[in-house]
């Protein structure tokens, strides 16, 4: 494509936004831990040592002598109430030896199997004293495989700090609502605008990252989780461009969109049309569209623009990230 346009893009009109910081929402997520886990109730003193004594093995992953005393812990409870307490410690004990051979996949250098067992980790002991040594092996292995472009927590990333600076403020937020934050303790909220005409006006126009610094080439997929609230399709653009994110930024001057799309650069299509979570892993090698005349050194940012004709949606967009071959 090199000096032409994007083949069905062309015609997207952009207009000039007023562009503020994100508020945040009050709400937050609480991760099931040791501590947060109340303790059982016990008819006798030899119960509740009993219990410790699991707790101890259980720090130290004697999984085996953990589960043993778990379980006739379990015996001594004073009710069903007290025993349902116990179940989440003694499904730990289950999940220890996959935990442990997932630790010597990260020694082994074997990262791949190494995140694989983290994340059916996650799922199934997610929820009981399992999870402070998964989440350890997680922030192991995770920065091996992986690099955040936007996690749209409170704080924002490096590559995440111009596209926060940069959103337009009457069409999102940060949200922390749990039915629609895929990772971490919040997501972004956009609604993005919908249309039929080309009467020169935006209809979407969303930065999410900074990618100057970021050498591209060390990558091979590219990441996204987007939630969708309806089933209407939306027809979107995911555009790598070599103007750097600022604040009221511009292009109408440059000849609106056409002008900004003859300008060199990397873009993929994709289109949301289900309800609910949609997760996309880009091949940046085989299906993003390239001007071969330019490299990943000359793109400075990434965006995400609404393509007409298309449904107005709200969209919850979380985990933009890299991973490695």
């Amino acid at each position: 494509m090199p000096g032409g346009f994007l083949p069905w893009i062309l015609l997207i009109p952009l207009s000039v936004l007023s562009l503020q910081s994100v508020p945040d929402d009050d709400a937050g997520l609480d991760a099931t831990t040791e501590n947060s886990l109340p303790d059982p109730i016990f008819k006798t003193d030899e119960g509740r040592k009993t219990f410790e004594q699991g707790k101890e093995l259980f720090e130290q992953r004697d999984w085996r002598g953990a589960g043993k005393a778990f379980t006739s812990a379990r015996k001594d409870t004073v009710d069903r109430e007290s025993r349902s307490r116990l179940e989440p410690w003694e499904s730990a004990c289950k999940g220890g030896k996959t935990l442990d051979r997932a630790a010597q996949d990260l020694v082994r250098k074997k990262y791949r199997r190494c995140w694989s067992a983290v994340e059916g980790l996650v799922k199934k002991y997610g929820h009981t004293p399992l999870r402070t040594s998964i989440d350890e092996l997680h922030d192991e292995v995770y920065p091996i495989l992986f690099l955040d472009l936007a996690k749209f927590e409170k704080e924002p990333v490096e590559t995440e700090q111009a596209a926060r600076k940069a959103l337009p403020e009457d069409r999102t937020r940060i949200t922390k609502d749990p039915d629609r934050i895929f990772e971490g303790e919040s997501a972004l909220e956009w609604r993005s605008g919908g249309g039929q005409g080309f009467d020169g006006f935006n209809f979407g126009r969303l930065p999410l990252a900074s990618i100057g610094d970021v050498v591209m080439e060390d990558y091979r997929w590219l990441r996204i989780s987007i939630h969708s609230e309806d089933d209407n399709f939306g027809k979107f653009t995911l555009f790598f461009g070599r103007d750097e994110i600022s604040p009221n930024q511009a292009w109408a001057g440059t000849g609106g969109i056409r002008g900004l799309l003859r300008r060199d650069c990397y873009y993929h299509h994709l289109t949301i049309k289900k309800k609910g979570w949609t997760h996309l892993r880009i091949d940046l090698v085989k299906e993003l569209s390239k001007n071969e005349t330019i490299s990943w050194s000359d793109l400075q940012s990434l965006y995400l623009f609404t393509v007409p004709p298309s449904h107005p949606k709200r969209l919850t967009i979380d985990a933009l990230k890299l991973e490695v071959p």
